[in-house]
C-alpha cells in the first residue's frame, strides 16, 4: 500500500527546487521555466512563496523525491531529446546536491518551437 506523500523538510525541498531549476536552464534547448497552477494561484496571492521556483515542484512520496519540471523547448531543438537531457540533467544535480538517491524527474514541454 502507498504511504501518503510526506513533506520534505525545507531546506531540502527549496535545495531541491533550485538546483534542479538551475540545472535545467543549462540544458541547451530549454527557453525557460513554465510556471504551474500552484505559481499562478501564488502570483494572485501576492507573490511567490519564499523558496519557490517557477516550473519546479517537489514532494517525497514512499521515499522517493519527486521533482516536476516544466519548461519551453527552442524551435532549434528536438523536443523529445531536450526532455530526456533535462530528466538527466536534474537527476544527476539532485542528487548529487541533496544526497537523496531516489530521485525520480518528471518534465512536461508546455511549449515547443518557441
Amino acid at each position: 500500500m502507498r504511504q501518503p506523500a510526506q513533506r520534505a523538510s525545507r531546506e531540502m525541498s527549496v535545495l531541491a527546487r533550485t538546483t534542479a531549476g538551475g540545472a535545467a536552464l543549462a540544458v541547451p534547448g530549454v527557453v525557460d521555466l513554465q510556471p504551474g497552477l500552484l505559481d499562478a494561484v501564488a502570483r494572485v496571492s501576492g507573490g511567490l512563496l519564499p523558496g519557490r521556483v517557477p516550473g519546479v515542484t517537489t514532494r517525497v512520496l514512499d521515499g522517493v523525491l519527486h521533482v516536476d519540471v516544466q519548461f519551453r523547448a527552442a524551435a532549434d531543438h528536438r523536443v523529445l531529446d531536450v526532455a530526456r537531457a533535462v530528466r538527466t540533467a536534474v537527476t544527476a544535480e539532485v542528487r548529487e546536491r541533496t544526497g537523496h538517491q531516489r530521485v525520480v524527474v518528471h518534465v512536461l514541454v508546455t511549449d515547443a518551437g518557441v
